[in-house]
């Protein structure tokens, strides 16, 4: 049976070369034409931060440039932004929009008991979803490193607005010391979008980490977990190299499931990216990112997955 998706991918597959840009030379058009001239069928850009990150400029005649370049090639055009509070949303919001997206995502970085974090959230998001709707750019909040599946999904149906959807990590609950089907049993009502990644977890002297590792060199299950998003009714997958990222477990190694994918793997494979030289970070990142989009799209294959012509039409 043939399944047809749409595929994006995630700037952050090559976040060195953007952050190393004036030694690069690759910004945020160069990923643009690169992506399209790979058969994607849409970019999501990291616009987190100081100067927008990823998106490599925060003027309104950038964002037109932005705009053009993502629809002079077909693609669609997704956002990521780091904090639900209602100024940050709506100015990212408007930054979407500006640019041509289609989608912002978000998390919490409010620091605060589980309880009040979750209230503060709903307030957030029920607070723009409205100028969400207003301006035709869903809203997903990701399971990154603070909701269990449950949690989160109790959040979208207080919100209970078309405009505020979920986004699945197919590894991001590890960190919470939840199975990543337990998280996506629990989301899946709410899913519109996933990141598609690899992970491995370690012990390390400073505690156990999750470990980012090259697409199909780490213990997630990445076919299954592709099989139920699209049984969710999943359509766009967006593909994520996380070669070199690691983040610590925030449960006690007593407190984690006994699944496969928490099983530990070599302690060798540990790096932490940000602790690289320029060219060393470069290097290694545009070889997993080669390595795993090949094994991502024979993962494709496998299931039966194609890319549908013209999705971005």
């Amino acid at each position: 049976m043939t399944r047809e998706i749409e595929l994006n991918v995630h700037s952050y597959s090559l976040r060195f070369h953007l952050r190393y840009r004036d030694v690069t030379g690759y910004d945020v058009f160069s990923y643009v034409d690169e992506m399209a001239s790979l058969g994607m069928t849409g970019v999501n850009v990291s616009a987190n931060g100081p100067g927008l990150r990823d998106l490599c400029g925060s003027d309104d005649d950038h964002f037109r440039r932005v705009r053009e370049a993502v629809a002079g090639r077909g693609l669609r055009l997704e956002l990521d932004t780091s904090d639900t509070r209602t100024e940050n949303m709506t100015a990212m919001l408007r930054v979407a929009a500006a640019c041509g997206a289609d989608t912002l995502r978000t998390y919490t970085k409010y620091r605060m008991p589980l309880d009040e974090t979750v209230a503060a959230t709903i307030a957030d998001l029920r607070a723009i979803a409205p100028l969400a709707a207003d301006l035709g750019v869903l809203v997903v909040l990701e399971n990154h490193e603070d909701f269990t599946g449950p949690v989160l999904a109790r959040i979208l149906g207080e919100v209970d607005h078309p405009s505020v959807r979920a986004l699945y990590d197919y590894g991001n609950s590890q960190m919470v010391g939840e199975d990543p089907f337990d998280a996506l049993d629990a989301m899946a009502p709410f899913i519109a979008r996933v990141h598609a990644k690899d992970h491995v977890v370690i012990a390390t002297p400073s505690g156990t980490v999750v470990q980012g590792v090259p697409f199909g060199s780490g213990r997630l299950d990445t076919l299954t977990t592709t099989d139920r998003l699209y049984a969710a009714g999943v359509r766009r997958f967006c593909f994520e190299n996380v070669w070199a990222y690691a983040a610590p477990v925030l449960v006690p190694d007593s407190a984690l499931p006994r699944t496969a994918c928490f099983t530990r793997d070599d302690p060798g494979r540990h790096l932490v990216g940000d602790s690289l030289s320029p060219d060393v970070a470069v290097r290694g990142e545009r070889s997993a990112f080669d390595s795993g989009l090949i094994a991502f799209r024979a993962m494709l294959a496998t299931g039966g997955y194609v890319v549908r012509a013209g999705a971005a039409g």
